[in-house]
């Protein structure tokens, strides 16, 4: 049986409901491959303290997989359900490094860093 690989952007938009916050962020790394291999949304995390949804999903990746992998990163507003801008902040730019595009949606579209 041969499986369709997931559109990664389906897969963020869908994981966004997963998140309590009032701007819901989800991410989504997928290897070079074309694999989606880790994920994540914003949220409260395992300190207590508020965690991005890229650290949550650098957090769960195999770290040898970054390298040259696409982050998928989407917003949206809880109560209204609006597209809002999820270009990553700079210290998740930064906690992504290793990988090589980051793609991100805003009203117009998706975009790339």
């Amino acid at each position: 049986m041969l499986l369709k690989k997931a559109d990664p952007r389906e897969v963020a938009l869908a994981l966004l409901n997963r998140s309590t916050s009032a701007v819901q962020v989800a991410c989504v790394l997928v290897d070079k491959e074309g694999r989606i291999y880790s994920w994540g949304w914003n949220g409260m995390g395992s300190t207590g303290y508020g965690e991005h949804a890229e650290q949550a999903a650098v957090r769960r990746a195999s770290r040898a997989r970054l390298e040259g992998s696409t982050a998928y990163v989407v917003a949206r507003r809880r109560k209204s359900r609006g597209v809002v801008t999820s270009k990553p902040c700079e210290t998740c730019q930064r906690l992504l490094g290793g990988v090589y595009r980051v793609v991100y949606r805003d009203r117009e579209g998706w975009y790339e860093l």
